[in-house]
């Protein structure tokens, strides 16, 4: 059983405080028609004194209404069913619009005539950054502060060792610098190997051969040949992935002419985006580029040439990539390619 403690003192006429456990309020009015006002709000009181009876009602409240919580929304498992598919389509559209435009994925372009001008004497040791740190350890004077700490010998030691860091970072760089100015001599006047050192420490091909494409680049009579293996793994898909009218996942195989047109356009752009990249790098003209593959119209197929074509640096100058189709670009220039709608390639010469 809980103690219950309640006192009420009165203060004017008609006017009472009431204190309990649960806390203070005030009763306004004579006994049996009483108003009482709070922490709980306003409530009126009505009785009839000496007989026990009372009645009594809430007019107004504080209390706040106790927040419903909000819950999430249950989603049912079609509704789950319905996202995974929608994401999967999603995933497949991108992956077919990607085999089509992995000419867009190129290099940043380098200047070797630019690295070959830089004036490497800003990065001897009076460069503009060890001059700044010398000129700071040549007027340095220890403040008062610096004086009455005993402090100011160590500052201008950490000021000595900042101006050594300087001068060896300075010698680091003047060293790559002097490096790529030498390499650059080399390009610009055209050394095959320094061409082939150029392809590989860039990783030119990257784009082209992370679908496990092989790239291979020789020199034969100056003119740079390149030949590309296309992968054993089958890259393109032979499904169509879309989303009915309710939202699942339908898997259809994909028309013939479709495979092949997409198959095609996967090739072109592969070589499309040899070629770009070998441009950004390399001072060539032009390039030689040999497609290899199994044929898809010939019984039985056979691996061999299946796309040759001569790009030149001005074929692609004023191209509008994000839209020009690499099939057709392909087409637009010299080439060997025998391509069936409903049947694929052929084999081809190559283009000498």
């Amino acid at each position: 059983m809980g103690f219950r403690f309640q006192k009420r003192i009165k203060i004017a006429p008609g006017v009472r405080v009431n204190i309990s456990k649960g806390g203070i309020s005030t009763s306004v009015g004579p006994r049996g028609a009483s108003v009482t006002v709070g922490k709980r709000g306003v409530r009126a009181n009505v009785g009839i004194p000496g007989t026990g009876i009372s009645y009594s009602e809430q007019l107004t409240s504080k209390r706040t209404k106790r927040p419903q919580g909000s819950r999430a929304p249950v989603r049912s498992k079609n509704a789950l069913s319905t996202s995974a598919d929608t994401h999967e389509v999603d995933a497949y559209n991108d992956y077919v619009q990607m085999l089509r435009s992995i000419h867009l994925d190129t290099k940043e372009p380098v200047d070797w005539g630019a690295i070959l001008d830089e004036d490497l004497m800003q990065f001897t040791e009076d460069s503009p950054h060890t001059r700044y740190i010398r000129q700071q350890l040549a007027e340095f004077e220890p403040s008062w502060l610096d004086r009455l700490f005993r402090r100011g010998q160590a500052k201008k030691q950490k000021l000595a060792n900042q101006l050594n860091e300087a001068i060896v970072k300075d010698q680091k760089l003047l060293a790559e610098k002097q490096q790529l100015h030498e390499l650059a001599t080399r390009v610009l006047a055209h050394e095959e190997k320094a061409w082939l050192e150029i392809l590989t420490t860039y990783d030119a091909f990257e784009s082209v051969e992370k679908f496990g494409n092989n790239v291979h680049v020789q020199f034969r009579e100056g003119v740079l040949i390149l030949s590309l293996e296309m992968g054993k793994e089958k890259t393109v898909p032979e499904e169509v992935l879309s989303l009915t009218a309710t939202g699942n996942c339908s898997r259809k195989k994909m028309g013939k002419t479709n495979y092949y047109a997409l198959y095609q356009d996967y090739v072109c752009s592969c070589m499309i985006g040899i070629a770009r990249n070998l441009f950004a790098l390399l001072p060539a003209d032009g390039i030689l580029i040999h497609a290899y593959d199994v044929s898809q119209a010939d019984a039985p197929p056979v691996k061999g040439c299946i796309v040759s074509a001569r790009i030149s640096r001005e074929d692609l100058s004023d191209v509008l990539f994000d839209i020009m189709d690499a099939s057709k670009l392909i087409e637009s220039m010299e080439h060997h390619m025998n391509h069936l709608k409903t049947k694929g390639f052929r084999l081809v010469d190559e283009l000498e």
